[in-house]
C-alpha cells in the first residue's frame, strides 16, 4: 500500500495543506486559510476606499483652474509671454539707440539747410529752383524722422521658433485601452468566474474566491 506525500501549508510551512486558493493557487491548512481570507477581506476594503474616493472625484464639477493640463497651459503661456517681455525690451533699447542716434544725423542735416535758407533770404539770392528744393530737403528729413530708412523691423525667419506652439491631443486608442482594461478586469488575465459585489451603491464585478478542500487519501496499490 502507497500513500501520496502531504503538502505542507504555505503560509505556516507547519501543517498540512489542506485548502487551495483559487486565486493565488496556494495550499493553505484550515487556520491559515482563514487568515489568507481575512487578508483578501482587508484588500477588498482597500478596492471599496479606492472605488469611493474615485467615485467622488468623478462626482464633482471640473474646476476651471485646478486641473494640471490646464495649469500646463498657464505655464507655458508665462513662459512665452517672458520671453516675448524679454526680447520687446531688447528691442525697444536697440530701437532707441538707433532714434537717437538718426535723430542726431537729422539734426546736422537740418541745421545745413536752414542755414542755406536764411542765408538766401539775407542776401535776397534765391529762386523758384531753390525754393523747391528746400522744400523737397525739408520734407525728405520730416520723412526720415517719421519712418527712418536705413533700419526697421522684421522677423527673423531663418531662426527655429523659441515659442513652441502647443496643441491639445486626444488619444482614441489610450482611452479604447482604458475602457477596454477596465471592463476585461485588466490585460492577461484569464476568464474567470465572477459575482457581482454592492459597492456604495454601485454595482461592479470582482473575481470570486473558491474554497477547494483537497484530502490527502491514500491508494490501495
Amino acid at each position: 500500500m502507497t500513500t501520496t506525500s502531504k503538502v505542507q501549508c504555505t503560509k505556516c510551512a507547519k501543517n498540512t495543506g489542506i485548502a487551495t486558493c483559487d486565486g493565488c493557487l496556494a495550499k493553505f491548512c484550515s487556520r491559515c486559510f482563514i487568515v489568507h481570507r481575512q487578508d483578501l477581506s482587508k484588500e477588498l476594503d482597500n478596492v471599496v476606499y479606492k472605488h469611493d474616493i474615485l467615485k467622488q472625484e468623478l462626482e464633482m464639477p471640473n474646476k476651471s483652474n485646478s486641473h494640471h493640463l490646464l495649469k500646463q497651459i498657464d505655464e507655458w503661456k508665462k513662459v512665452s509671454i517672458d520671453k516675448i517681455n524679454q526680447l520687446a525690451d531688447e528691442c525697444r533699447t536697440d530701437i532707441v539707440r538707433l532714434l537717437d542716434k538718426n535723430q542726431d544725423q537729422l539734426t546736422d542735416s537740418f541745421r545745413k539747410i536752414s542755414n542755406r535758407i536764411r542765408k538766401g533770404r539775407d542776401d535776397e539770392d534765391y529762386d523758384e529752383r531753390d525754393l523747391s528744393k528746400w522744400m523737397t530737403e525739408l520734407k525728405q528729413l520730416k520723412d526720415e524722422l517719421i519712418k527712418p530708412s536705413n533700419f526697421r523691423i522684421e522677423e527673423d525667419k531663418q531662426r527655429s521658433p523659441w515659442i513652441q506652439k502647443i496643441r491639445v491631443c486626444e488619444d482614441f486608442h489610450e482611452q479604447a485601452k482604458v475602457e477596454n482594461e477596465s471592463t476585461s478586469g485588466g490585460a492577461g488575465i484569464q476568464k474567470q468566474n465572477h459575482t457581482s459585489v454592492a459597492l456604495a451603491g454601485s454595482k461592479s464585478f470582482l473575481p470570486k474566491q473558491e474554497k477547494t478542500m483537497t484530502k490527502n487519501e491514500s491508494k490501495k496499490g
